[in-house]
């Protein structure tokens, strides 16, 4: 099993988005807070932390997470995250991080689609 995180930032009218990609664990946990937190340092106020491809979330990856949170909020930003799903996302509700850390609310694809007639 290989576990790797590939890591993309970009940046959308001052929002930063981080992508992290399959797995987050105590293997590239320590990276994965070095890139956010120069990201921080670089003047990144407004992050989203996309995890739409995250499949393997661990308490080590949790805890950078929370590590990044505080940082950014130490420079009163805002830090939020999209895209948990399965085990990911039943875990950082387990542990009750989304009471730290926002989910960014999932928008629907077609939204004309949901109106009633």
């Amino acid at each position: 099993m290989q576990q790797g995180t590939s890591i993309a930032a970009g940046c959308i009218a001052d929002v930063e988005v981080m992508d992290t990609d399959r797995y987050l664990s105590s293997v590239n946990a320590p990276e994965f807070i070095e890139d956010v937190s120069l990201c921080i340092e670089s003047g990144a106020r407004f992050m989203i932390i996309n995890c739409a491809a995250l499949s393997f979330l661990t308490g080590a990856g949790l805890r950078a997470f929370l590590v990044l949170a505080r940082k950014m909020y130490a420079v009163d930003g805002v830090l939020q995250i999209r895209g948990l799903k399965r085990q990911p996302r039943r875990f950082f509700f387990a542990c009750g991080m989304d009471s730290i850390i926002p989910l960014v609310k999932e928008e629907t694809r077609f939204p004309a689609a949901r109106v009633r007639a």
